[in-house]
């Protein structure tokens, strides 16, 4: 469903992959998302990218439209049992829905697979300009931990029954 809600928004072919190890061919993809997208002192290494790839529980979501790769979303187990860390997640597609499906989507994962929660760990503001505390709060997520000199925030999403019902319905149908 969300293959086809996305393929009908961008008008091309849109394909959705997941991935519990990061082979060559798809550790590239998300690389050339990353140097998109982020700013050098935001951007992983490959060093870094096949290290969190090993952790338990890892996860990859990777978007392709007609062939292109356009935006991943990854994360795995958090240090707190039954707890899940998203750990990154980029779009080279803006405000077209593709981040908040590709969230959904691992949000859907995390409560099917027996998860609790979700934390992230992101800026308030990124260079966009977007103002992230409140993107990821329009999911449910709640503030944890504000870092006031890094401008980091830590937060949490509680997994419950109505909510993954809720948020499946008004991103994917």
């Amino acid at each position: 469903m969300a293959e086809a809600k996305l393929s009908t928004t961008l008008g091309g072919v849109c394909k959705i992959t997941v991935h519990h190890d990061l082979p060559p061919d798809v550790l590239a993809m998300v690389m050339l998302i990353e140097d998109k997208q982020f700013r050098k002192d935001q951007f992983y290494s490959l060093e870094e990218l096949e290290e969190r790839s090993r952790e338990a529980g890892f996860i990859c979501f990777l978007y392709s439209l007609d062939g292109k790769p356009l935006a991943y979303d990854l994360g795995y187990n958090d240090e707190e049992k039954d707890i899940f860390f998203s750990d990154s997640s980029a779009t080279v597609i803006e405000r077209k829905g593709v981040g908040a499906i590709l969230s959904v989507l691992e949000i859907l994962y995390c409560f099917e697979n027996g998860y609790k929660a979700i934390n992230i760990m992101c800026e308030e503001i990124d260079q966009s300009g977007r103002r992230l505390k409140e993107y990821w709060g329009k999911f449910g997520y709640r503030v944890t931990k504000i870092d006031e000199k890094a401008h980091f925030v830590d937060m949490r999403l509680d997994l419950t029954s109505e909510l993954v019902k809720s948020l499946g319905k008004k991103y994917i149908g």
